[in-house]
């Protein structure tokens, strides 16, 4: 949509939605949301998320979050989700990479640590096959 300060869509669908401000969507979806605010994003879904401000989400999903501010997340699923916090309750999280979080009755796949460690993992792993596949 526009780049104006503000925005609050409910019931459809918007391809991308990116405002300086804040925005709130409820049953609606988008495949892009970028907010330079604060967001809201209540029985509704996106394909990816990035907000620079706080993040409450509840009944709602997204593939991707990077979130600058803090997350409210209750009965949602996400993919992968980045913040500084988060209080996660009665969710799903494929990979959390998180500096402080809360998480009550959730279940999240791989938690900062493991996440930290798998990305170490690939990209030895991603080094070493190069550097064999190089000699030859």
């Amino acid at each position: 949509m526009d780049d104006s300060s503000n925005q609050e869509f409910s019931e459809g669908f918007v391809p991308v939605i990116r405002t300086s401000g804040d925005v709130s969507v409820r049953e609606a979806g988008a495949l892009l949301i970028v907010a330079g605010g604060d967001a809201s994003l209540n029985e509704g879904g996106t394909g990816a998320l990035i907000v620079g401000g706080d993040l409450e989400m509840s009944q709602a999903g997204s593939g991707n979050m990077i979130v600058g501010g803090g997350v409210e997340m209750s009965k949602s699923a996400v993919g992968q989700m980045l913040t500084i916090e988060g209080t996660v309750t009665d969710s799903r999280i494929g990979v959390l990479l998180a500096a402080n979080a809360n998480i009550e009755n959730s279940e999240i796949i791989l938690g900062t640590p493991q996440a930290i460690g798998l990305g170490v993992a690939m990209g030895a792993t991603v080094f070493l096959l190069g550097r064999l596949l190089r000699r030859r």
